[in-house]
Order: C-alpha cells, then sequence, then structure tokens
C-alpha cells in the first residue's frame, strides 16, 4: 500500500494568477516534473485551486511509496525545476500559516491501474 496525503495552504491574496501561472508551466515540463517526481518516489501528484469566501487554497495531493522520504527528497532536491517550485510557493502562499494536512478516511486503489 502506498502513502497518500492531501496538503492545504493559504495563498496570498493577489497572488492566485501567479500561482496559476506556475502550474501551467509545470505542465509544459512534463519531462523535468516527472524526474522530479522519480527522484522523490511520488508516483501521483495533483494541485487544486480552491476559491472560498475566506481565502484562495492551493490544495496538493500525493502518493508515494514513503511519503516522508518524498518530502525530505523534495527539500533537499538540486533540480531546478524543484528550486522554482520552492522559489513560487514561498512567494503565493501565506506566512505564518501552518500547512494543514487533511485527515485521510478512506483510500482503494485498483491494483490493475495503468
Amino acid at each position: 500500500m502506498t502513502d497518500v496525503v492531501l496538503v492545504k495552504h493559504r495563498v496570498e491574496p493577489g497572488k492566485t494568477d501567479r500561482l496559476r501561472e506556475w502550474m501551467a508551466e509545470l505542465r509544459s515540463r512534463r519531462a523535468e516534473a516527472v524526474e522530479t517526481l522519480r527522484h522523490e518516489g511520488v508516483y501521483t501528484e495533483a494541485s487544486f485551486v480552491e476559491s472560498r469566501a475566506d481565502g484562495t487554497f492551493l490544495l496538493t495531493f500525493l502518493e508515494a511509496e514513503d511519503i516522508d522520504r518524498a518530502f525530505e527528497a523534495y527539500e533537499s532536491s538540486t533540480h531546478e525545476l524543484d528550486r522554482e517550485h520552492r522559489e513560487v510557493l514561498d512567494d503565493v502562499l501565506a506566512d505564518n500559516q501552518p500547512e494543514q494536512t487533511i485527515e485521510l478516511l478512506y483510500q482503494v486503489a485498483n491494483p490493475e491501474r495503468p
């Protein structure tokens, strides 16, 4: 069984467009993104934007063999894409707001998935 996590961060007011631009760039640099996932031991990464009356939030879903190792590999990564990703997130995510990990209640994966 793999580890899965959903993490939620508040986006700074006025920074959502910058976040969307960066995510579009990540999609255009797919080969680099896949290489960073391999380095981190991540199988799936997906990000979502939640817009609510009390603010905008970035939600990121990760699936990895070992989620703690994946986070450590990302933080210490020397891949240019990871460095740029950290810079953008430092710019767009709210300061002094603890990361929120959403409690997992249920997970099932089709063992025959591609």
